[in-house]
């Protein structure tokens, strides 16, 4: 039976050049994590592994905003916040693809090290590693096409800057992917506190370089703006990667045994196959944003269709943390259920997947909270002299805010299949969700002669139901079987 199906495999059994485990102090040790959190109740062992993983989260979203603001401070007219947001849109997809490919790996490499098979779990990591290449490969791609690309997508007054900037972000973009992987690899062993201390540190140090550049605290001879600040993030993610990748090797010796090679090719189109399906499913959320906004040009006013847009695209920075925290949650939950699959616990690894739905779910209880505390002054902050789109932004905020413990529950689970293997089930039930589901009822009500943009918000709110409902009654329902039980 085949993991897609629901259906886990003993690691050993299907690797089909078995070796010995490797004989190493550090793997030893790294294993002994994963043996410490299995040793755990499932509900505490997610818990351990993902606090510190809910922490990094948190200072990544801190990044997020508060590189958005200092950017927005470069005297420029807002050229230069324009231009980076341009820039990231056109590299997404290659954090999209690494994270949806480390996603597949931390399957592969949780279940062999459950498993004890730390040379599954070697081939599984050196898998990830050549695939990272690939994917710096092909960013370095888009930095070399950076200036059509600019033009094609930035408009005229960001282009300048903002195609310089893509062009470094881009050409410099394995940093970024590599610490994807890294962070991946790590917490699949059980490693969630040196990850944490990665994204700390590259951030913390991001943005006072940043800052500095774009306030001109170096002295007017030093030239600040845009550009140096992209070479400090390129220069920083390299490092911070490197830093990681050395981490691995101690915990998990990437060097392959004498007459190895150093990628397994049916351990490279497993981890291909289930990653491209998890990077889907990401893309998923992205393309029912957009078919929302697509939407609203078609069924509103073109004043109310501005406002509409000025309202998601505010929710969507102020959802950030709610989204970030929800996938850390996801991120330890996948790795204990791969854990345990690997050592044919199923029954643990199936209280692993409701215990990260549970903490996931009252994790997003304080995102709910804050937005009926502070949600109209964040609004307000957000938009200053613009009431009709305050307005509208805090009823799409009070609309959407107490589904939130729904909708991060039913993420956890989705990364709880993801340990499984199964990225199949996840990726339909979010294209049926927010693409289907919602767009139609946004679609039905929506329309002027119905609710208008409340009809609008009301489709969020209740895809924001079933994405909490659907996924746990798949999840009650699914039973996983280990293979020659």
């Amino acid at each position: 039976m085949r993991a897609s199906e629901a259906a886990v495999s003993d690691a050993k059994t299907s690797d089909p050049h078995p070796t010995e485990p490797h004989a190493n102090g550090s793997s030893r040790a790294a294993g002994s994590l994963a043996k410490g959190l299995m040793s755990l109740s499932p509900a505490r062992a997610v818990f351990k592994l993902g606090l510190p993983l809910a922490f990094a989260s948190l200072f990544q979203a801190g990044f997020n905003l508060t590189e958005v603001w200092v950017f927005g401070h470069a005297g420029d007219g807002g050229a230069s916040l324009k231009g980076a947001a341009v820039s990231d849109m056109l590299t997404a997809i290659f954090a999209l693809l690494a994270s949806g490919l480390g996603n597949a790996a931390v399957t592969q490499i949780s279940q062999a090290t459950g498993a004890g098979d730390e040379e599954r779990a070697r081939q599984a990591a050196r898998a990830a590693i050549f695939v990272g290449l690939i994917l710096s490969l092909g960013s370095a791609l888009v930095g070399i096409l950076a200036g059509p690309l600019g033009a094609a997508f930035m408009h005229p007054s960001a282009r300048e800057p903002g195609t310089a900037f893509l062009r470094i972000m881009a050409l410099g973009g394995f940093g970024t992917v590599y610490m994807v992987v890294v962070i991946g690899i790590l917490r699949a062993r059980g490693d969630s506190i040196r990850p944490l201390a990665l994204v700390a540190c590259v951030s913390i140090a991001t943005l006072v370089l940043e800052t500095a550049f774009i306030f001109r605290w170096f002295g007017d001879d030093v030239p600040g703006g845009l550009v140096p600040c992209a070479w400090v993030t390129v220069i920083l993610r390299a490092l911070t990667s490197a830093w990681g990748l050395w981490m691995v090797n101690r915990t998990l010796p990437l060097k392959p045994d004498a007459g190895k090679r150093f990628v397994n090719n049916v351990v490279l189109r497993e981890q291909l196959r289930m990653g491209l399906l998890s990077a889907l499913q990401q893309a998923v959320r992205v393309l029912g944003m957009l078919g929302l906004v697509a939407l609203s040009f078609v069924r509103l006013k073109e004043e109310q269709a501005k406002d509409l847009f000025t309202a998601l695209t505010v929710w969507s920075k102020i959802d950030i943390p709610m989204i970030m925290i929800a996938f850390a949650w996801g991120g330890a939950t996948a790795p204990i259920v791969g854990m345990e699959l690997g050592a044919r616990r199923p029954e643990m690894a199936r209280r692993a997947a409701w215990a990260g739905a549970r903490v996931a779910a009252i994790g997003a209880l304080v995102n709910t909270a804050v937005v009926f505390i502070f949600g109209e002054a964040l609004v307000k902050a957000f938009l200053p002299g613009d009431p009709s789109a305050v307005a509208d932004t805090v009823n799409l905020l009070y609309h959407i805010a107490p589904v939130y413990p729904l909708m991060a529950a039913g993420m956890a689970i989705a990364f709880a299949f993801n340990g499984t293997g199964d990225m199949l089930r996840p990726l339909i039930w979010d294209f049926v969700l927010l693409i289907v589901v919602q767009g139609s009822v946004a679609f039905i009500l929506g329309g002027p002669e119905m609710l208008g943009v409340d009809g609008f918000f009301l489709a969020l709110t209740i895809s924001g139901v079933l994405q909490g409902i659907v996924p746990a009654w798949l999840l009650r329902r699914r039973k996983w079987v280990i293979a020659g039980a």
